[in-house]
């Protein structure tokens, strides 16, 4: 029996995200109609700096190792023929099926991967790994990658607070002497400090976000996410949150 009508396509249209999800009860058994990210101008300001990078390179095939929920192979365009994604987590890999059915999500090692691919990324990865275990990953990060092709790391900086999820939070130099460890073929080609926090930002999530309320008009959002992108996104060593660096496979 097909059940698809005019006003069923338009409940398929809206399941972009899984919106019943989005009100819950607390703990103490209140209502919350809204979900709040406090880091999600920082979380975007990196995944599409790397979208932006990936896509002048053109690839044909990328491998994320590490992909959580998904989310970044969800946003760079269909042109790339071959998008793979594979996590440890098993609940991380079911959120990204659900969310993403066009592309494949596997639950498993990077090491039990046999192919190789144009671009291999590892975003905000490198800092959960044991210290035991970098040139390891590093080398898997080699070992999957076509020659000639690239591999994007992102970390994040000492300029922010070590997360008790993190063995570690670094600086050029700590992941140029990874690099050297791992005895890999990769080598850097370039290298973005990215997103920073000034006055304005600290102000703004102050006035539009406390525990008594949030408040974010369409106009006010809208304003705030071009002065993010282009005033905050681009650092330094010095105050940049993310460091972003570009290898090549020789």
């Amino acid at each position: 029996m097909n059940l698809k009508s005019e006003k069923g396509n338009i409940q398929e249209s809206r399941y972009r995200f899984p919106y019943h999800h989005i009100p819950y009860m607390d703990e103490q058994g209140y209502p919350h109609r809204i979900r709040i990210l406090k880091w999600g101008y920082e979380y975007l300001c990196y995944q599409y700096h790397i979208k932006e990078l990936i896509e002048t390179l053109k690839p044909s095939s990328i491998l994320d190792i590490g992909c959580g929920d998904g989310y970044f192979l969800g946003i760079l365009s269909n042109r790339i023929a071959k998008k793979v994604g594979v996590d440890l987590s098993e609940r991380a890999i079911k959120f990204a099926q659900a969310m993403n059915n066009d592309i494949t999500y596997l639950n498993m090692d990077a090491s039990e991967i046999n192919d190789v691919y144009d671009i291999i990324t590892a975003i905000e990865v490198l800092e959960h790994i044991p210290d035991s275990k970098v040139s390891e990953f590093i080398q898997i990060l080699s070992d999957r990658v076509k020659k000639s092709g690239y591999v994007i790391i992102s970390v994040p900086t000492t300029n922010i607070p070590l997360n008790a999820k993190h063995y570690r939070h670094y600086t050029f130099n700590l992941l140029k002497e990874q690099l050297a460890n791992a005895k890999s073929t990769l080598k850097i080609v370039k290298h973005d400090y990215i997103y920073r926090n000034d006055f304005l930002m600290r102000k703004y999530f102050k006035l539009t976000q406390n525990r008594l309320w949030f408040f974010e008009p369409h106009i006010l959002r809208k304003y705030m996410w071009k002065y993010t992108w282009n005033k905050l996104r681009i650092a330094n060593q010095n105050n940049g949150y993310h460091l972003i660096v570009l290898l090549k496979k020789y």
